[in-house]
């Protein structure tokens, strides 16, 4: 084979979605990325005056007025709940689709348009958002939507709500999605079901969300006994979030006081988890106050903490990195490290989890601007649990004081113990629970004797996680999801040594899909994400190898250790197709099914964009090559044969020739002993292989387009 390298380029993942989310993962007992609380939102025209500078943001049951939506219709979108998150937000593609900043929607001539804007800040950096209006802002959990497919319909008469409250909307560029930040969250207790997994098609986005319901503040765990007590810091603020602050020029004006608030309804503070950590003998001095922001789907920890845990960021090779989008934009290479322990202190007894994944990143504190936090307590601690988030603040009534209730694990281990060769995965007596596995099943998927296995995928299955691996004595496990069969998980799928998913034409769907030893395989489609929270694929160690055409809804991150493996066919389509970005690095291995043709070209990779490029490339023998990569991907061109020195097309005499007298200009003898492998080589003429080009289209056409443009 021929080998050509190449230098190592830096591993860049590009555009990871919302406060942190997939990426590079280490092993871990503990998953890096954690669970999405996403909620239907719906807006109305509710927003009321007890004088000139207006009043609070009062909480309201049901919808009680006119909900907002293009030509009289209600609309509804999807948002995070962010506990982080100091307000509430609508993003660009939220505000046309609410129809905003149209007058015949309410609010004003220019509907809830305003003039104003904010300066907003987080991890990631700055960047200035416009104020919109105040309307009525409601909310509930998605197990509450009328109707999904195309648009989201919620139940207007269980949403939870609160009024006279403003929000901003980011710009275009801005990648988050629509959030319903602390001033929303501060009002209500809320119960967060990952019990009940909420899983659906919403403009052909899977959505993967725990069930969310609102309660009165104070109510308690809802039969949760484990509280977290819960720090709302600074405490008073939590009393009442105001309702905006109006532009009092407007009064000068004569323009109505709520039209261009000067500022948007803002909770100042945040929520606080006593929280411990060890590593390596090492730990934090005692007890700490995390941030708690169920919009970070990971744990973080400021350089400060890390280091006195012993991850020194300025000297230590990080075990792995990812990427995070914030309010600012995208950072890169984000160092992460794998901590011993971690423990969430509460009474009825402490959540204790172990080989945690961390990011090592200074966060602004939101409670003492000019500091910052320890540290983030991301939902990957809280996966598979129920959590109630009650900040009821301790204001004199007496009764329930501000905690988290944390349940233990809702989910079931389910092991693979089939005996023969092949088996159903959706027959019960192939799992050692004598069930079939559903959205709560934590799935192991090794062999159960020490020959390889096959668990055969039909119709469609699900899963909370799936791990498949390699058993005992070298048995392999294969995991093949059939022509028209489906494997959707929860959370998402591990491949490690040992272990491979073959799509024989099927679809996985997962919130992400680790590679780490094995192989994903075959032709058929892969969907990562949540929504409008785009997911990854990630090969760490093992490979990726599409027979035919695979096809991934998310990003592709090939890491340092993973390998891009490619068979080439004759009239074979694109390989693999990626909606997102493609992060390359790794090896390239491609291999030959049949005589090519010269001047083929291969896209082994078509992306939205493409960074980064493969360290190690090797070819087949035989032929000449060029590879490209472009900014949207990576192309394979064949040139000619080797030693096929007049190019024109076959291997002979005349080319001795021109290896002769090129010798020490154009060529070496290492040239010579390729044209004497060689000789007699050639390449088919196109006519033996493809049709005429007036033909050729004849032929698409019958076959539904299938092949076209394969020739370069």
């Amino acid at each position: 084979m021929q080998q050509l390298s190449r230098t190592r380029s830096t591993l860049v993942a590009v555009a990871i979605a919302l406060a942190v989310a997939t990426a590079s993962r280490a092993a871990a007992q503990t998953p890096l990325d954690g669970f999405y609380p996403l909620v239907g939102m719906g807006i109305t025209d509710e927003f009321v005056f007890d004088d000139l500078l207006g009043t609070f943001a009062l909480p309201e049951t049901g919808v009680g007025s006119n909900a907002i939506g293009p030509g009289g219709t209600p609309y509804y979108d999807l948002a995070l709940l962010d506990t982080g998150a100091a307000l509430s937000l609508v993003n660009d593609r939220g505000f046309d689709g609410f129809g905003l900043g149209r007058s015949d929607v309410g609010g004003g001539r220019d509907g809830y348009r305003g003039t104003e804007v904010i300066q907003l800040g987080g991890a990631t950096g700055q960047l200035f958002a416009t104020i919109n209006d105040p309307f009525g802002l409601y909310a509930s959990g998605l197990q509450d939507r009328a109707s999904a497919g195309a648009q989201l319909t919620m139940n207007g008469a269980v949403l939870e709500g609160q009024t006279n409250t403003s929000t901003v909307t980011l710009p275009p560029e801005s990648a988050l999605p629509n959030i319903v930040g602390l001033p929303f969250a501060s009002q209500y207790a809320t119960h967060i079901r990952n019990d009940q997994p909420q899983v659906f098609q919403l403009g052909g986005k899977t959505i993967r969300a725990p069930a969310i319901d609102f309660q009165p503040l104070g109510s308690g765990g809802g039969g949760i006994n484990r509280k977290a007590p819960l720090a709302l810091n600074p405490g008073s603020t939590f009393l009442q979030p105001p309702a905006y602050f109006s532009n009092i020029l407007n009064i000068v004006d004569g323009i109505p006081v709520h039209e261009n608030p000067t500022l948007p309804t803002v909770m100042q503070g945040g929520l606080f988890l006593n929280v411990r950590a060890q590593n390596n003998g090492a730990d934090l001095g005692g007890t700490q106050q995390f941030f708690f922001d169920t919009g970070a789907s990971v744990t973080v920890l400021s350089q400060l903490s890390a280091l006195e845990l012993g991850f020194d960021v300025l000297v230590d090779e990080p075990e792995f990195t990812i990427s995070i989008v914030g309010s600012g934009g995208l950072i890169s290479d984000v160092p992460g490290f794998i901590l011993d322990e971690f423990t969430v202190v509460a009474l009825g007894g402490n959540v204790v989890v172990q080989n945690v994944p961390v990011i090592v990143l200074d966060v602004t504190d939101p409670s003492d601007p000019g500091n910052i936090v320890p540290g983030i307590l991301g939902t990957n601690i809280l996966s598979g649990r129920n959590v109630v988030i009650d900040p009821k603040p301790a204001d004199g009534s007496g009764g329930e004081s501000a905690g988290v209730y944390i349940s233990d694990p809702v989910t079931n281990q389910f092991n693979w113990s089939a005996t023969t060769a092949a088996a159903a995965w959706g027959a019960a007596p192939s799992w050692d629970a004598g069930a079939t596995p559903d959205l709560l099943s934590v799935v192991d998927a090794r062999p159960a004797t020490a020959s390889n296995q096959t668990a055969t995928v039909s119709g469609e299955q699900y899963a909370w996680t799936a791990n498949v691996a390699g058993g005992e004595a070298g048995a392999r496990m294969r995991v093949a999801i059939g022509d028209t069969a489906s494997l959707t998980t929860f959370s998402g799928v591990s491949i490690a040594d040992g272990g491979e998913i073959d799509l024989t034409g099927g679809v996985l769907d997962a919130q992400y899909v680790d590679v780490r030893g094995g192989r994903l395989a075959g032709e058929g489609q892969v969907r990562v994400g949540s929504g409008p929270i785009e997911g990854q694929v990630e090969v760490v160690a093992g490979a990726i190898a599409p027979d035919g055409a695979m096809a991934i809804d998310g990003r592709l991150i090939i890491g340092p250790g993973g390998a891009l493996e490619v068979s080439l066919h004759e009239s074979q389509p694109d390989l693999l197709t990626v909606t997102g970005s493609a992060a390359l690095e790794g090896d390239l291995v491609v291999t030959l099914g049949y005589t090519p043709i010269r001047g083929w070209t291969y896209n082994l990779i078509t992306a939205e964009s493409r960074g980064g490029e493969f360290s190690t490339v090797t070819l087949p023998d035989a032929y000449e090559w060029d590879l490209r990569y472009t900014a949207t991907g990576v192309q394979l061109e064949l040139l000619a044969v080797a030693g096929d020195f007049n190019a024109d097309g076959r291997v002979d005499a005349a080319d001795y020739s021109v290896w002769r007298d090129g010798l020490g200009v154009d060529y070496d003898q290492s040239d010579y002993h390729r044209w004497a492998d060689n000789y007699g080589a050639a390449f088919p003429q196109i006519s033996e292989s493809v049709p005429e080009p007036a033909a050729a289209m004849l032929v698409v056409l019958a076959l539904g387009a299938r092949g076209l443009g394969r020739r370069g």
